[in-house]
């Protein structure tokens, strides 16, 4: 691949929610995040976001409240490995609402994308054993990242004919799949060369001419757009379970419209 021309695609993306049927406070699954088109796009972003992260989670931390003898800028200037205090990381689950509209609005400033999951259209089958749920997921995965290069040369923001380059950074976890292939090699299989390995025997064409894929697993506590990317399908989980419960689509739609792409399955 000639490095002259290759274009990159970050990708960074956790999930929201759990594969499960029969569960009502579960309906909705979600997987997505926030990409970029450059490393220093990246960077940029993951240093204001920690920026924001520092001045709002000192009011979560239990600990830094009892203490007397920390300032308030505590937090924005202690290195956290070496702190005596476990610092929490901002989970969507817990925070205030206004704090949520501060994260939220800063991060819909950037590429965003979802892949919302009905757990009760879901064949029963794919909650069998861990096994087909990791298989399930990697599918998930792989229709996100399709639709959003397919969004990204519709937009001309990418060109097919050109290497493309794409790193996924995932919140670490234990996937374990059905499938033949580890995630890296299907992803690339279904841009390159446009096979969709999956139980319908269905094959669509390739969209990208050369591309390369890397598959990070990263912890979130150290990674400000993966914690993004919590955020944002924590919010878009929320918003799309209340619809299932009002049936108001319109309401949902205002409140996502932001989203650069967003998929429903199955």
């Amino acid at each position: 691949m000639n490095e002259d021309n290759v274009q990159y695609i970050y990708i960074n993306m956790d999930d929201s929610g759990r594969l499960v049927k029969g569960e009502p406070e579960e309906l909705v699954f979600v997987y997505g995040g926030v990409f970029f088109l450059s490393l220093t796009e990246q960077e940029n972003f993951a240093r204001q976001y920690k920026a924001l992260v520092d001045l709002i989670k000192p009011k979560y931390c239990l600990n830094f409240r009892k203490d007397n003898n920390i300032q308030s800028n505590f937090c924005l200037t202690h290195n956290h490995q070496n702190c005596k205090y476990v610092c929490p990381e901002l989970k969507s689950n817990m925070l205030k609402p206004s704090d949520r509209r501060r994260l939220l609005n800063f991060i819909k400033k950037y590429d965003t994308s979802v892949a919302v999951v009905s757990n009760h259209k879901v064949k029963d089958y794919i909650f069998d054993n861990k096994a087909s749920k990791g298989r399930f997921k990697d599918y998930i995965i792989k229709r996100e990242v399709k639709r959003i290069i397919e969004n990204l040369i519709s937009q001309n923001r990418i060109d097919p004919n050109s290497p493309v380059r794409l790193i996924l950074n995932l919140d670490e976890q234990s996937t374990v799949s059905n499938g033949y292939y580890d995630l890296e090699s299907s992803i690339r299989e279904e841009l390159q060369f446009g096979v969709l390995n999956y139980d319908y025997g269905i094959s669509f064409p390739p969209i990208l001419s050369s591309v390369s894929v890397k598959v990070r697993y990263k912890n979130s506590y150290y990674n400000y757009p993966v914690q993004a990317a919590d955020l944002l399908v924590g919010e878009v989980r929320h918003c799309y379970y209340n619809y299932l419960q009002n049936q108001n689509f319109t309401i949902y739609r205002k409140k996502t419209n932001f989203l650069n792409t967003s998929i429903y399955l199955p």
